[in-house]
């Protein structure tokens, strides 16, 4: 059985190799770092809620993109909402993906928007994985905190 620090770095390497690919940055390790006064699981809470409350967010921006009239402060209210998250954890590559969408929302084109969010999408995608690997090693390391090991 792996050592609880041994779990530690292989997290703490596999969230480097995240940041050197420009996924997250420095605030991503702060985030994580919270949890030593909000509590063993926060991390992973935080991880999760950030995933539902951004599918939900992205289906809003899908289907306001889909209405023969887009209501633009709709879209921004979302971006915003999307981009907020995403720079507060650390999510680098997301905000800056959010930042490329507001400005498409701030020039009322659809055709940009579309594309943007489309972007956004992507990024997302990328991070389904990275966060599950993350989340993966971060429940390994607290049962071995938990188990006293």
């Amino acid at each position: 059985m792996a050592d609880k620090e041994a779990l530690n770095r292989q997290l703490l390497q596999t969230i480097h190799s995240f940041e050197q690919e420009g996924l997250l940055n420095k605030f991503f390790i702060t985030a994580r770092s919270l949890k030593d006064v909000n509590g063993p699981y926060s991390f992973v809470e935080l991880i999760s809620t950030f995933r539902t409350e951004t599918q939900s967010t992205l289906r809003t921006l899908t289907q306001e993109m889909d209405r023969p009239v887009v209501n633009y402060d709709e879209m921004e209210e979302s971006c915003i909402k999307i981009k907020g998250s995403s720079s507060c954890i650390g999510i680098h590559r997301m905000a800056l993906a959010c930042c490329d969408l507001q400005r498409a929302i701030y020039d009322q084109s659809k055709e940009a928007c579309f594309l943007a969010l489309n972007r956004v999408k992507h990024e997302f995608f990328i991070l389904q994985d990275k966060f599950d690997t993350i989340c993966q090693l971060e429940r390994r390391i607290i049962t071995l905190e938990l188990e006293g090991l």
